[in-house]
């Protein structure tokens, strides 16, 4: 089965925000997977989302880059990066990229990072959203449709967005 994994907190965080963590990893049903920068940038934000203290029993011990892997991370980080950018900017998706290409591991990349999404789909790997995850969860009747609208309006209150072509929570039969 192939693993999810998590190249930054952008899926983590709307699921802290919508109080469903536990949502989360019922539909990763074990295939979590992150990198130790995420697996940092992700316990820095505990503070704001006290939520995503449950993200280590999802996602598991973090994966580790070894040297040829930290190699392609700083590569991949650098052609991502713009001048005066820090240090950690991009460093969760060029790691997993890394460690993903050079494990040979199949696997998805759970974000909402335009960034993060171009350079997956370059190297070839397939994105998730918190969208598709949504989804999913109410094509699998983890969620009613009254719920899932009362998500989306959540997220978009705080500022995190709409699903594609969603501009009205309460309207979702497109989108379904």
């Amino acid at each position: 089965m192939p693993k999810f994994f998590l190249p930054d907190n952008t899926v983590l965080i709307n699921f802290a925000i919508i109080r469903r963590m536990d949502l989360l990893a019922e539909i990763l049903k074990g295939q979590g997977s992150w990198c130790i920068s995420i697996a940092r940038e992700c316990q820095k934000s505990e503070s704001y989302y006290p939520d995503l203290a449950a993200a280590n029993a999802i996602f598991g011990p973090p994966l580790t880059p070894d040297r040829i892997e930290y190699e392609d991370t700083r590569l991949l980080r650098d052609s991502m990066a713009s001048p005066g950018d820090p240090n950690t900017q991009h460093l969760g998706e060029a790691e997993t990229i890394a460690i993903i290409s050079r494990r040979r591991i199949g696997g998805f990349f759970l974000t909402d990072d335009r960034d993060a999404k171009h350079l997956a789909t370059q190297h070839g790997i397939t994105v998730i959203t918190t969208w598709d995850l949504l989804r999913h969860a109410h094509n699998t009747s983890k969620v009613t449709k009254p719920v899932l609208s009362g998500y989306l309006r959540t997220l978009k209150s705080h500022q995190r967005g709409n699903p594609p072509g969603v501009t009205n929570p309460d309207h979702l039969d497109d989108w379904l």
